[in-house]
């Protein structure tokens, strides 16, 4: 899965060896069917100044209301000379909505050292209650994008798409592996995302 961020101020412990240059969290609301309102999680990424394979864990909480996700097994991305750590999949409390707000990080690298950073969760609340049919009256000026995945929902292309794609056999000429994809509407600074329903790409090919 991918993520898609914003960088927002932070604060860091300058006598720690663990440094983390900045954060990124981005609010996803998924609509897995059109009439349904969406599933809701968080993703967050942080830009790390060391080698981002010396992570050990991270926490994230806000501030607000205490809760907390403890995440033991970060993914990691390293390239372009940048080094990341991140977790696509904050679930809410069950019952519960991502709270807005203030956040708080704990970083942890693999010689324990600490490192702490603040980020803000902002989202219009009606997007909980809407579906596929009314979401943009909640996103500001979103962007649409096209997200592109393989058989096993590895994400392959992310991004506006080509103008070449005019239809779903030009995506499968690029992509030889892809098997579905969703359409995705991004505010601008990448605060929020509303993933439409998967489509099958090969089944919709075999009827152009």
């Amino acid at each position: 899965m991918f993520l898609i961020f914003s960088i927002f101020s932070f604060f860091s412990c300058s006598d720690s060896e663990a440094d983390v240059v900045s954060v990124s969290a981005t609010a996803i609301f998924d609509y897995s069917e059109k009439e349904a309102v969406p599933a809701q999680r968080l993703a967050v990424f942080f830009q790390l100044a060391n080698q981002a394979q010396r992570t050990e864990s991270f926490t994230v909480t806000n501030d607000n209301s205490g809760y907390a996700w403890i995440v033991s097994n970060p993914g990691i991305f390293t390239g372009m000379n940048k080094n990341y750590t991140y977790s696509v999949n904050l679930n809410p409390p069950e019952g519960k909505e991502i709270p807005t707000g203030i956040y708080t990080v704990e970083y942890y690298d693999a010689a324990e050292s600490k490192d702490e950073a603040k980020f803000t969760v902002y989202y219009n609340k009606e997007l909980l209650k809407s579906t596929t049919e009314n979401f943009k009256d909640f996103l500001p000026n979103p962007n649409e994008n096209i997200a592109i995945y393989d058989e096993s929902g590895e994400l392959l292309f992310m991004g506006r798409a080509k103008a070449s794609w005019k239809s779903n056999a030009d995506i499968l000429r690029d992509f030889k592996l892809a098997e579905s994809k969703r359409i995705c509407y991004v505010t601008p600074g990448n605060t929020v995302i509303c993933f439409m329903p998967e489509e099958k790409l090969k089944e919709i090919s075999n009827e152009e």
